[in-house]
């Protein structure tokens, strides 16, 4: 099920497409640029597509499938421009794909292939014809393909239907759409907000003037992953005996409900992201909200009963595995993993897919609340605009350095806004818990008490 904008019950990923002609097949070509042709645009596409080069040579994608430096500082340019450009008082929003017509209708037959037009009349790339033809690309479901032509100029030669199924390949997310070769796509998602990536894998995103590549993932860590530990495996003792012990045995992996559960959060985080207003979710130790630990730190713009309803994504999950067993079963596997159910194509599968999405999009709906959304480890609703009290001030803030915090660098507490602030203030006071923090242009932290210390890991996924 996939409801976009006002109702998207997706999340918002990366497409790409690239082109062999004009490529480069060593990263000092794709920053060498000459100083004419860099003269010609602002400095700040020069250097995302410098930064881009290495970025996509780090992460081991083929470098031949970008384009010319000059082309490449262009295509971001003309992108940058279009973003801040309005159509009849509606953002230019827009999913550019680098590619030629051979490369797009090349894909392996067996491959589910997106729809290709190709223009009678190539149109040139310019932020004004982006602005007359995004609207007939629509963000969600479909691209405008560039290439280079013969003389060396970027055009817009035809439209690359990709369906809405796309939006769901988010980390951790089953995916049923059109597949893409690794190539280059450049998204305008809002104004001076573009995200690059190769094939569906993000590789570069910008946001107000800031390159974002410094993050950590903090979803791959062992330190969170320990911490839900004993929730994972209180879940799994909960699947129906008969699903483990017939004549063909098959169990889940502990690591599958990690993957369920954080694809879940990260669609959260991005739906948020996305809608600009910010937000606070704070993940409370089991029990906090009946042993007097909620009353102590928090005031509630509204407080759940608590009682079975609040559990509503715990069974969710518990019926999603079982009926993911009893089709692992089906296949003779031994193991059910998470890569072995996002190849599963059952109807009820997909039906808990679709409730896993809503119950994301009614998370983000009382994380825009002003407050604080409240869970528990084993993601009890508790309650949602949660102010919280205490007035002893957090006076330092240990940034994490890689992503199991081992190294930090310690920063002054008060450089944050109000909403940080209270996050750390509650995980200074409750060691087990933890805070995501969504500011409104985007950034997102998780806060931890760890290795001793208040800190915090910028989240990029």
């Amino acid at each position: 099920m996939l409801r976009v904008d006002g109702g998207s019950s997706v999340d918002l990923d990366i497409v790409n497409e690239g082109t062999q002609q004009h490529g480069c097949h060593s990263v000092e070509n794709v920053l060498s640029g000459t100083a004419k042709s860099m003269d010609q645009f602002s400095s700040y596409p020069a250097e995302m597509a410098a930064v881009l080069a290495k970025q996509w040579e780090s992460r081991g994608f083929p470098l031949e499938l970008l384009p010319s430096t000059a082309s490449m500082v262009s295509l971001l340019d003309v992108c940058y421009q279009a973003s801040l450009l309005r159509e009849e008082d509606t953002p230019v929003r827009c999913r550019v794909i680098y590619a030629s017509p051979t490369q797009l209708r090349g894909m392996a037959i067996q491959e589910p292939q997106p729809h290709v037009l190709s223009f009678a009349e190539p149109a040139i790339l310019s932020p004004h014809n982006l602005r007359k033809l995004y609207a007939a690309a629509d963000f969600y479901r479909a691209a405008l393909a560039v290439t280079t032509d013969e003389s060396g100029a970027l055009v817009i030669w035809g439209l690359v239907v990709t369906g809405t199924e796309w939006v769901n390949r988010v980390e951790g997310s089953r995916f049923d759409g059109v597949s893409l070769p690794p190539n280059l796509v450049v998204q305008a998602i809002r104004p001076g907000h573009l995200v690059a990536s190769s094939g569906y894998m993000r590789v570069l995103e910008t946001n107000q003037g800031q390159l974002l590549i410094d993050g950590f993932d903090p979803f791959r860590s062992t330190w969170i992953s320990g911490r839900f530990s004993s929730v994972r495996e209180a879940m799994l003792s909960r699947l129906p005996e008969d699903h483990v012990s017939n004549s063909v045995t098959t169990k889940v992996c502990e690591s599958f409900v990690r993957d369920l559960a954080q694809s879940v959060v990260r669609r959260v985080l991005r739906l948020v992201r996305n809608r600009r207003h910010g937000g606070l979710m704070v993940v409370l130790p089991n029990g906090a909200h009946e042993d007097g630990t909620c009353e102590q730190w928090l005031r509630f713009r509204v407080q759940f009963q608590s009682d079975d309803s609040t559990l509503l994504y715990h069974g969710m999950m518990v019926r999603l595995m079982a009926r993911a067993l009893e089709v692992a079963k089906t296949r003779q596997l031994a193991i059910l993993t998470w890569s072995d159910y996002q190849q599963f194509r059952d109807a009820e599968l997909r039906r808990f897919d679709d409730q896993l999405i809503d119950f994301s999009h009614f998370l983000a709906d009382m994380m825009t609340v002003d407050g604080a959304l409240i869970l528990d480890h084993s993601f009890r609703l508790i309650g949602f605009g949660g102010e919280i009290l205490g007035d002893t001030p957090v006076q330092t803030i240990h940034r994490a350095t890689d992503i199991e915090g081992h190294q930090t660098v310690a920063e002054r507490a008060d450089s944050a806004g109000t909403r940080h602030r209270s996050a750390y203030r509650l995980v200074n006071g409750l060691n087990q818990s933890i805070a995501v923090v969504v500011s409104q242009d985007g950034d997102v932290r998780f806060v931890a008490h760890h290795n001793g210390k208040l800190t915090y890991w910028p989240y990029l996924p």
